[in-house]
C-alpha cells in the first residue's frame, strides 16, 4: 500500500531537512546565514528554522555548534595547533566562548582534552578482553522505571565496545542520565531510570584502534531515537537497536565517551571501597 498525501508530505519534509543537515556539514567551514540557507532550499527563514527543529529533533544553531565542536575535537586530538588557533579553525572569534562551549559538549576543557583522552584511550584498550557491562548511573536514584535494550549489528560483524545511554537532548552536551558500555555483550537492562523525557542513543567504540578515530566518531556504527522516551510511574520499555553506519545528516557525537567510561568505573571502585570500609 502506498503512502497517502499527508504521509508523503511528512516523509518529503523530513528528507529535505536531512538534505539541509548534510548541506550544513558539507559547508562547515563557511559562515552560512539562515537567510542564505533558506534561499538555497526555497524556504522562508522562519519556516525552515521551525521545520528543521521539528523533523530533526534539534535546531540549526545546535547542529552547527556541534559541527564546530567536532572540528575542534579533531584539531586537538591530531595535535595540529594550540587552543587559540583551534578555536579560530572551528569558527570562533572568542577563545572564551569556544572553551565554554567545548567543555559543555565534551565535559573537558580544550587544554585538558588531549591528556585525558590519551589516558582514557589506553584504559579502554586494556578493557577489550573484559566481557561485561560498565554502568554509568547515580547510585542514589531509585525508581520503578526500567529499560531493556537489545543491539543488533550486520551479520558477521563483531563490535568491540557498544555504548548506550539516555540523554536529555537529541544532540547530547552532557553525560547521560544513565548509560552503559557493553564489551562482548549486546543486551542490557537499565533499572532505576529517573523520571523524565530522554533520547536513547547508541554508538560503537574502538572499531578502529587508532586514538583519533575514537574521539572523532565519523564512521562508527550508531543509532538514535527520533523522539524522547517518557519515564514516569514505573515505566517499562523494551527497545531493539539496529546499529547502522552514519548518515550525512547525523549530528556529531561530541561527548567524550572513553573518559566518561573511565570516570564511571573509578566512581564505582570508590563506592565499593566505601561500602567495604563502612
Amino acid at each position: 500500500m502506498g503512502l497517502n498525501k499527508w504521509e508523503r508530505s511528512k516523509s518529503m519534509s523530513k528528507a529535505i531537512m536531512e538534505e539541509v543537515a548534510a548541506y550544513l556539514r558539507q559547508h562547515t567551514d563557511q559562515e552560512l546565514s539562515l537567510t542564505d540557507l533558506a534561499q538555497y532550499f526555497h524556504y522562508s527563514p522562519s519556516h525552515l528554522s521551525r521545520t528543521f527543529k521539528k523533523k530533526m529533533g534539534f535546531s540549526i544553531k545546535q547542529y552547527v555548534e556541534a559541527l564546530k565542536m567536532e572540528k575542534g575535537i579533531q584539531e586537538i586530538v591530531e595535535g595540529r595547533q594550540n587552543v587559540t588557533e583551534t578555536s579560530m579553525e572551528a569558527g570562533y572569534d572568542s577563545l572564551g566562548s569556544f572553551s565554554n562551549t567545548f567543555k559543555r559538549h565534551t565535559g573537558l576543557s580544550p587544554k585538558k582534552y588531549y591528556q585525558e583522552s590519551t589516558k582514557a584511550y589506553d584504559f579502554m584498550v586494556k578493557q577489550l578482553d573484559e566481557k561485561g557491562a560498565f554502568l554509568h548511573q547515580d547510585p542514589d536514584c531509585k525508581s520503578g522505571n526500567r529499560l531493556t535494550v537489545a543491539l543488533s549489528y550486520p551479520e558477521g560483524y563483531e563490535p568491540r565496545i557498544s555504548c548506550v545511554g539516555l540523554f536529555k537532548t537529541r544532540i547530547p552536551k552532557e553525560e547521560p542520565i544513565i548509560g552503559v558500555a557493553l564489551s562482548q555483550e549486546r543486551q542490557f537492562t537499565f533499572e532505576n531510570v529517573p523520571d523524565g523525557h530522554y533520547y536513547l542513543l547508541a554508538c560503537e567504540l574502538l572499531a578502529d584502534l587508532r586514538l583519533t578515530k575514537n574521539y572523532v566518531l565519523k564512521h562508527n556504527f550508531r543509532w538514535g531515537s527520533d523522539g524522547p522516551l517518557t519515564f514516569s510511574c514505573n515505566s517499562i520499555y523494551q527497545e531493539e537497536i539496529i546499529m547502522r553506519r552514519p548518515l550525512p545528516s547525523d549530528p556529531p557525537i561530541t561527548v567524550n565517551l572513553p573518559v566518561l567510561i573511565m570516570r564511571s568505573l573509578a566512581k564505582q571502585a570508590q563506592l565499593r571501597i566505601r561500602k567495604f570500609l563502612s
